[in-house]
């Protein structure tokens, strides 16, 4: 019995900045002899304390890594393994259960790496647990600084369930009912997955450590949408054409989010990232400029929307890339609906605040498009040189 796991990592830097580290690592979930068992492959860039995630950490070549000294070998998988209990706990009946590693080509002189297509150092890993006895749920937390995500995918015949475990989330990944003599994967309801993927979409524009990253001087995940839609507020902070607007924009970014997960367009990342930025640029410079919502405003903001299903797509597509067809409708969906209702929700914060400061709304409408125009121009030029 086999199903898969995805462990995927979101980082808040720029993709550009950290193309060097594979964020994707997939593992198979096997159980065989009365054991419990992870493997698959990870990235040594990611388990290194040094190099998760920094913008300014080199390049881990497959060849430099197999070439290194022994010694340089067993500090990988000590601190490989540090990472791996840092980042993943499993229970069983809410009891955590211990479980062993191994890294089985660290085990063998010479060092043989797993090849990789851009030469990065990839390593296996085993995980093992001896599987409980009598009823219960075998349920996977994860825990990362760095804000990734865990993708759990559980396969049962032609049935697969997807979806998102959040850092600081726990979510099922085996369920034994009484009297069961073989333990089969608990494939999960749709609507477990649909709640999942509206939290996933809802939290790629306002996630969770959105405080903590701005009190740590860091650039939250999803700071460039929201700027986006406060753009849009600023112009008319009017519910009935701003309810409008970005159901439009959700329409736009939905369309072309749903033709690139299904191969029918494409851009390079760093160009569409370059887009964004000046699409959150151009709206504050507009409402520097115009005075009022005109039909030219309309057809920019699906235009702009467009562009960000583009970069929505590019995020998405590694977490969804092995489904295909109908599998596809529910993770598509709920993300664009999650999505949506961050939207809506960042423009009621958005009245809420302009309400006590409606005496000097002319000067919050002057002042924050500024503000939306230079971080857009910032966001453009670091993106074209980076």
């Amino acid at each position: 019995m086999i199903f898969r796991i995805l462990f995927l990592a979101l980082f808040a830097l720029p993709a550009s900045s950290i193309a060097h580290q594979v964020d994707t690592v997939e593992l198979e979930f096997l159980q065989t002899d009365g054991k419990w068992k992870l493997e698959g492959l990870l990235d040594v860039a990611y388990m290194l304390p040094e190099s998760r995630g920094v913008e300014a950490a080199p390049p881990l070549f497959r060849k430099d890594v197999m070439g290194a000294p022994v010694a340089v070998h067993r500090r990988i998988a000590v601190q490989a393994e540090a990472t791996m209990r840092k980042l993943l706990t499993l229970e069983y009946n809410g009891k955590k259960i211990p479980w062993e590693i191994r890294f089985p080509n660290f085990e063998k002189e010479p060092l043989i790496l797993p090849p990789e297509e851009g030469g990065w150092a990839l390593m296996k890993v085993e995980i093992t647990t001896d599987a409980r006895p009598g009823p219960g749920e075998l349920s996977a937390s994860w825990h990362d600084d760095q804000e990734s995500v865990l993708i759990v995918i559980i396969e049962e015949g032609e049935e697969i369930g997807l979806f998102p475990i959040a850092s600081g989330m726990s979510d099922i990944l085996l369920n034994v009912e009484a009297g069961e003599d073989n333990r089969a994967p608990s494939t999960p309801t749709r609507t477990r997955q649909a709640v999942n993927w509206i939290s996933f979409g809802f939290g790629h524009v306002i996630a969770h450590d959105f405080f903590r990253s701005i009190f740590k001087f860091q650039v939250p995940e999803g700071l460039d949408h929201l700027l986006f839609i406060l753009g849009l507020f600023l112009l008319v902070p009017r519910w009935k054409p701003l309810a409008g607007q970005s159901l439009l924009f959700t329409l736009a970014h939905s369309i072309t989010l749903t033709l690139a997960i299904f191969g029918v367009i494409s851009l390079p990342s760093n160009l569409v990232e370059i887009l964004i930025a000046t699409s959150i640029a151009w709206i504050g410079i507009e409402n520097l400029i115009v005075k009022k919502l005109n039909p030219s405003r309309l057809f920019l903001i699906f235009g702009f929307g467009l562009l960000h299903g583009l970069g929505f797509a590019g995020q998405l597509s590694e977490k969804i890339g092995d489904l295909s067809g109908k599998q596809l409708a529910l993770p598509l969906v709920g993300f664009n609906v999650g999505v949506e209702l961050a939207q809506i929700s960042v423009l009621a914060i958005a009245f809420l605040v302009l309400w006590p400061l409606r005496k000097w709304t002319k000067k919050v409408q002057v002042y924050g498009s500024a503000f939306i125009a230079l971080a857009g121009l910032f966001w453009m030029v670091e993106r074209i040189f980076t």
